[in-house]
């Protein structure tokens, strides 16, 4: 049986994120728009159309709600998908308290609509 290694509950979510890319220097190097699949309070789930290199550096800021949510953060994996898009993990390195709370009330409230329609 496979162990859970992550220390944060994923939820499924989807939200419009806009991201920059920057080499090690520090500087700028792309941008970009991606989507959510999901969200937990460590990192989330991005797909786009390219693929970004384990370890890039990024700066994100995604609306949730009537919020937006900024985060940097850095790739942990990036994996192709049979349908055409790149699937792009990205650990939190840098957030706000206040945006984190955002995250985890999200997470929260998925998590308790998800038992209700189980329950149901």
């Amino acid at each position: 049986m496979d162990e859970e290694r992550r220390r944060w509950p994923r939820v499924l979510a989807e939200h419009l994120v806009s991201y920059s890319l920057f080499n090690g220097e520090g500087q700028a190097i792309a941008m970009g728009m991606a989507r959510t699949l999901d969200v937990s309070e460590g990192g989330i789930l991005l797909e786009m159309t390219r693929p970004l290199a384990v370890g890039s550096y990024l700066e994100i800021k995604m609306v949730s709600a009537e919020n937006i949510v900024e985060a940097e953060g850095r790739v942990a994996y990036s994996q192709y998908t049979p349908a055409g898009h790149w699937r792009v993990g990205v650990s939190f390195t840098k957030i706000t308290g206040g945006d984190l709370a955002i995250i985890a009330q999200e997470v929260e409230g998925r998590q308790i609509n998800m038992r209700q329609r189980e329950a149901d």
